[in-house]
């Protein structure tokens, strides 16, 4: 039995809709936002040796920044007081040069320590003795840093640190320089003195704390607090840490800073590791303890956790297998890292003369380091975006990186990105926060240039999903209104993205907890700074994250559209591109065919690659069968067709008078909108080119041929007989073509199509037809130039029967 769909459809203007050429309805002020990711990293890898033949003899070594570049350098003390500096180059330590002699020689311990403030880290030897004469013994001579060299030492300070338990340098008042701090524990139960340095001289020594400490096993200075000042840290052999913060003045009294942490470890360290202004602390084992890989020498990491504001509970492998057996294990900046991020440094005096070799901070981590290559459990990302000028991974954090995208983003008229942090603010130690920082700092860069399109940005935040308690949301609410939302430089509404009135918060959440929260009871101070939106299986009125392969989900304020989704992991339902259908056809074309618009329209993602969603240009053609090569309709690799597609659609949404769409423009009037309709009749091959007759009954354009139809969104051929809708261009430039071609209904031998421009094809690319016999259909997206009164042509043939041939296709020009 012959089945036939046509479908049937009557035009409503709604009061105060105004056509123009091509039948488009007026603008519309719906704000379109992207997800976007920060979190890739792409560092060279610094493992391996950075020097050798340095300092085999020598009597002790440091890594600072000597030379005030940003980069620590590796330094060694010799005996008769020598001190070489071998000069970070960022990559590898330069040849090492003498940086003075004389200075030290018979001490008993030396620093290195910026001990004036200039950013240059000075050479202080300590003497338990008097070697001054002046009957004090403890006597201080510091050398200063001129950048290539150390000055002659200066007697800075005696009588201060003599045979006490520790004695260590630190900026404990927050004035740029060092201090010298002196613990002795068998005084008062811990005995903490400290003389501050002028940029002189260290002055006359006060008691800062006592009954602090005395039965510790290690002494640091560190702030822990973030306020710009060292604090006094204790650890015990219990792995109990304990701090008590300066007040400027004095050590305050104590606190837990974190338990259980370090036992049997071999060594320990309280420094600003990860360059957030927080102390953590570290430990490192001569064993293989963590997860274990067969590697000995673990260096583990307890950090502070700014949503919390106080230290995690958790540990961090920082490095594994690095600085067994090493003479002496440190740590700096030797890169100059722009996020101080703090390397570890292993010296082995007995290799090579003396081998410096390094590792990354968190090393063991890829997202640290290199997030192209895969994490569990995500395969490599082998998409390869546009990227200044070629087809490359890059870093998130990389100023012309982001200024690129910026641009392309803008020239979308996209207005703002919902930066992709839901697994946490602080998650892999603020690597993917850092570079959302840098990104905010680009955005106000752009936004004060008044020749720019303006962009804005909005925060997704989502570590609930790992605790699903609802005071996690308001922690993590309370870091981004104190480090974005309110930021002094990038917060506020000319940087910050605000929905009613306030900042927009967007929660990665499922329902349970979304559930839970609407009914928490406890405070919520933080959030009520924003308004706060959820995401999770893109329902109605959330912003993300996948959709249903049955597409978008109709709500007034939010509408998400997505190409594809993919996690990799196995536990949802993939949703496949297929050639754009599922972009154009399940989310946009949704959005563009409702009467009144939503408020925001939220696309699934601008880069967001290792779930398959990004539409950034990008090369496909290493993907693994696992991820969806962009082919286009006509079957060939497109870096460039969901961007086009996304700019297109943008375009119609908000620039409708652009845009000529065939069932906005179509009309019972041949020519009215532009529109027109004919029926081509063969005979061989000679072609008869007949108008349409309109029939006011069925609301249809009907050819010679009982089957030869033309509908608001549709058409029907009959033999010999193509149905052919027919735009004539309003205006001269370039036009997209778009429009999704597919059957009404499955069965018989399928549909040919094809798009002419003035009588020559111009899709499929070559010349022909190409054959539509499924329901789901294709989507040619084509650009050609055109001059006002040109045609566009679009035809539909029966391919020799017409059964089941019913096809919907609602073609779309949009003018540039």
């Amino acid at each position: 039995m012959r089945k036939l769909l046509i479908g049937m459809a009557v035009i409503t203007l709604l009061t105060g809709t105004t056509l123009t050429a091509g039948g488009a309805a007026a603008s519309t002020g719906t704000d379109v936002g992207i997800w976007y990711s920060t979190w890739y990293s792409k560092l060279p890898d610094i493992r391996g040796n950075w020097l050798t033949n340095f300092g085999g003899s020598s009597l002790n070594q440091f890594v600072g920044d000597v030379d005030g570049d940003g980069k620590a350098d590796a330094v060694t003390f010799d005996a008769g007081g020598v001190w070489q500096a071998a000069l970070s180059n960022g990559s590898a330590f330069n040849a090492p040069m003498q940086w003075l002699a004389g200075h030290g020689s018979g001490s008993q311990e030396q620093f290195l320590a910026d001990v004036n403030g200039d950013g240059r880290q000075d050479a202080v030897a300590y003497f338990d003795s008097d070697v001054s004469g002046d009957g004090a013994s403890g006597d201080w001579y510091v050398a200063l840093s001129t950048g290539n060299g150390f000055q002659s030492a200066t007697l800075w300070k005696s009588g201060a640190g003599h045979n006490a338990t520790r004695r260590m340098l630190g900026d404990v008042n927050g004035d740029g320089k060092a201090d010298v701090v002196v613990f002795v524990a068998a005084i008062s139960g811990g005995a903490w003195s400290v003389a501050l340095s002028n940029g002189d001289v260290f002055q006359t020594a006060t008691s800062w704390r006592t009954n602090f400490g005395g039965a510790s096993s290690n002494q640091f200075l560190a702030d822990t607090n973030g306020d710009g000042k060292a604090d006094a840290i204790v650890y015990s052999s219990d792995g109990n840490w304990f701090h008590a913060h300066s007040t400027g003045s004095a050590f305050a009294p104590e606190a837990y800073w974190t338990a259980g942490h370090g036992v049997g470890s071999a060594a320990q360290y309280a420094y600003d590791g990860n360059g957030d202004g927080y102390a953590d602390a570290y430990v490192y084992f001569n064993a293989d303890l963590i997860s274990p890989d067969g590697k000995v020498g673990d260096y583990i990491a307890r950090e502070y956790a700014r949503d919390l504001k106080q230290m995690t509970g958790g540990n961090t492998l920082l490095n594994s297998g690095f600085g067994y057996q090493a003479t002496k294990l440190m740590h700096g900046n030797i890169t100059g890292d722009s996020y101080g991020w703090q390397a570890s440094v292993a010296f082995y005096a007995t290799s090579g003369g003396g081998t410096w070799k390094a590792e990354r901070y968190r090393q063991a981590d890829p997202v640290a380091n290199d997030t192209w290559g895969g994490f569990t459990p995500k395969p490599p990302i082998k998409y390869r975006p546009l990227t200044l000028g070629s087809y490359q991974t890059y870093d998130s954090g990389d100023a012309a990186v982001i200024d690129e995208h910026l641009a392309t983003i803008s020239d979308a008229e996209i207005d703002w990105l919902l930066l992709d942090e839901t697994n946490g603010l602080n998650n892999v130690s603020g690597a993917i926060l850092n570079r959302a920082a840098r990104l905010a700092q680009r955005i106000k860069a752009w936004n004060d240039n008044t020749s720019n399109r303006d962009i804005r940005y909005a925060f997704a935040i989502g570590r609930v999903q790992w605790t699903l308690d609802p005071l996690t949301i308001e922690q993590e609410a309370g870091q981004v209104w104190d480090e974005f939302a309110n930021h002094a430089s990038y917060g506020g509404p000319n940087y910050y993205y605000e929905l009613n009135g306030k900042p927009l918060l967007v929660i990665y959440a499922g329902a349970s907890v979304q559930n839970a929260w609407l009914s928490y009871s406890g405070s919520k101070t933080n959030t009520n700074h924003f308004t706060v939106r959820f995401a999770s299986g893109a329902a109605a009125g959330e912003y993300g994250w996948q959709l249903p392969p049955t597409g978008t989900v109709d709500d007034n304020e939010v509408m998400n559209v997505m190409p594809g989704w993919n996690n990799h992991v196995g536990n949802l339902p993939i949703v496949n591109r297929n050639k754009g259908v599922f972009y154009s056809q399940l989310t946009w074309e949704r959005v563009l065919n409702r009467t009144v618009k939503p408020d925001i329209v939220m696309i699934n993602s601008f880069n967001e690659f290792a779930e398959d969603t990004g539409v950034q240009i990008a090369d496909t053609s290493g993907l693994d069968a696992t991820s969806e090569k962009w082919y286009n309709s006509a079957g060939v690799l497109d870096p460039s067709m969901y961007w086009n597609m996304t700019k297109n659609y943008i375009r119609q949404l908000k620039h409708p008078a652009s845009t000529s769409k065939a069932s906005v423009g179509y009309s019972g009037t041949q020519g009215a909108n532009g529109w027109t309709y004919e029926e081509w009749q063969y005979s061989g091959s000679t072609r008869t080119v007949v108008p349409m007759t309109w029939s006011a009954a069925s609301n249809r354009w009907t050819g010679g041929a009982s089957y030869s139809l033309i509908g608001r969104d549709w058409q029907h051929p009959d033999i010999n007989r193509q149905s052919v809708r027919v735009l004539t261009v309003p205006t001269a430039g370039t036009v997209t073509v778009t429009g999704n071609i597919a059957k009404q209904a499955s069965g018989g031998n399928g549909v040919r199509v094809q798009i002419r421009k003035n009588d020559q094809v111009i899709w499929p690319n070559g010349g022909g037809y190409v054959t539509v016999s499924d329901t789901a259909g294709i989507t040619p997206f084509l650009m050609t130039t055109v001059s006002a009164g040109d045609k566009l042509q679009f035809v539909l043939d029966s391919n020799g029967a017409i059964d089941y041939d019913g096809t919907n296709w609602n073609p779309t020009a949009t003018y540039e």
